[in-house]
């Protein structure tokens, strides 16, 4: 049995380190966006309680209304990745302008219902103070909306023809930028005027201009995106933008799908009691963040699979798919370990002097220990379907995994009085379903493959 692991190890070893490497630039992306809302959250605390709750609530409500624009774009880098695979510049600027005009038609519906929200956000039911400071956040924080669909596009196209460094770089830049007009705008510094919650939601809309102006930038400045953006076409058809939507939307519905069952959640535990509610939001903070790791691997591994799909060999996509699986195993499961075997040393660094709120963050750890490796291989599950342009399906994983059995769990433990334990059971459930049924779904389009096209299955 070592011996056959072994083998295993030597055969995959190869496709897990190129997709690892790969995928590096994407993960430090994808920790950049994670640490611009985390240093937000940092230089609006010292405005108050106040301005910290509205941030927050705020930000979840943003995130959550545009998470189906955001996830829709997703779709982009596996198809430009099929074409540059294939040397087929005019079929990566097709999907590139696609990409343009679908996130123009989301992002106008979005702003429409954040506009919405805004006017009306006395239905999430904070409290008047709250209330108040976040419409004025959220009004502001509005504008961001095309800038970042926009810039999601263009890093999407650059990521599909394996420029993955550049992302990352603007991201880090434009981390750096969203400090920089934080400390200009919150406090008034340079004399520009002090204008508390405000200056921090422009200092985020001009941040997200700044990573849109430099990506275009480079995007024409660089010769392998300057010739695909200039190679001549026939005028674009609603039929190859209804391509993209067609394979996008489904992405967007699943990313929206477990982003809401996660709100839901945070939301039914909010309801409990103020000790549970921290304990939630300190370790939904830690789980984000291993999750990006797991995401970028997804989205790398889409883009290799897109490349494989693109020359229809199946052996190349059955060893980039497993490597892949393998390789967010190995990654949450070392996540996995840690917080299992140290809870309460991670716990105690992130709430202090509140002994209540400790013990229930250190039981949410350790579930979320537990669902680290799920959480991993339906992150990856989902980027290697993607990839092989299979979106439908799991859009239907992801209702029965999150809308069917993880939040009526989650609800029944908030009923019978099971508190953020029995919810954050609920969750793992949810996880561990989709990321059964989204390896599954993988190993059944491999197999159905191979009987199809046997001679594309050899080395």
């Amino acid at each position: 049995m070592m011996l056959a692991f072994y083998k295993l190890y030597r055969f995959y070893r190869l496709e897990a380190k190129k997709t690892f490497f790969f995928s590096l630039p994407i993960i430090f992306a994808q920790l950049g966006v994670i640490l611009m809302g985390v240093i937000d959250v940092v230089m609006i605390k010292d405005l108050g309680v106040v301005a910290t709750a509205a941030a927050g609530a705020t930000n979840d409500t943003f995130f959550l209304i545009c998470m189906l624009s955001i996830g829709s774009m997703n779709i982009i880098a596996p198809l430009i990745s099929q074409g540059y695979q294939k040397q087929d510049a005019a079929e990566s600027r097709r999907v590139f302008l696609s990409g343009l005009v679908l996130a123009g038609i989301l992002g106008s519906l979005t702003m429409i219902v954040l506009k919405i929200i805004t006017d009306n956000f006395e239905w999430l039911r904070q409290t008047p103070e709250v209330t108040q400071e976040a419409k004025k956040f959220l009004a502001v924080l509005n504008y961001s909306v095309m800038p970042v669909l926009f810039f999601l596009v263009c890093k999407q196209f650059t990521d599909g023809l394996s420029l993955t460094k550049v992302a990352m770089t603007i991201t880090w830049i434009g981390l750096l930028a969203n400090v920089f007009f934080n400390w200009l705008l919150i406090h008034g510094n340079w004399g520009f005027p002090a204008m508390g919650l405000e200056g921090a939601a422009l200092a985020t809309v001009g941040a997200r201009l700044l990573m849109l102006l430099l990506i275009v930038l480079f995007l024409f400045a660089h010769p392998k995106t300057r010739k695909i953006l200039l190679t001549p076409i026939p005028d674009l058809t609603w039929r190859e933008v209804g391509k993209v939507f067609r394979l996008g939307l489904p992405v967007g519905i699943t990313y929206f799908l477990e982003v809401a069952a996660f709100s839901v959640a945070g939301l039914l535990i909010g309801n409990l009691d103020h000790y549970s509610q921290a304990a939630h939001r300190v370790v939904i903070s830690l789980i984000s963040t291993t999750y990006m790791i797991t995401s970028g691997i997804g989205i790398g591994s889409a883009i290799r699979m897109g490349q494989a799909f693109a020359e229809r060999n199946f052996y190349k996509m059955q060893k980039v798919g497993i490597s892949a699986i393998a390789l967010a195993i190995l990654v949450m499961g070392t996540f996995c370990i840690i917080f299992l075997l140290f809870p309460e040393t991670i716990v105690i660094h992130f709430i202090e002097n509140d002994p209540k709120a400790v013990s229930i963050a250190i039981s949410l750890l350790i579930i979320g220990g537990i669902f680290q490796i799920s959480d991993g291989t339906q992150a990856v599950g989902l980027g290697i379907l993607r990839g092989m342009e299979d979106v439908n399906i799991p859009t239907m994983i992801a209702v029965i995994a999150y809308w069917l059995i993880a939040l009526p769990i989650a609800i029944l433990s908030h009923q019978v009085g099971w508190g953020a334990v029995g919810i954050w059971v609920g969750l793992l459930a949810g996880l561990s379903t989709s990321a059964f049924l989204l390896t599954r779904r993988f190993w059944q389009l491999i197999q159905k493959q191979k009987k199809q096209f046997p001679s594309k299955t050899a080395l």
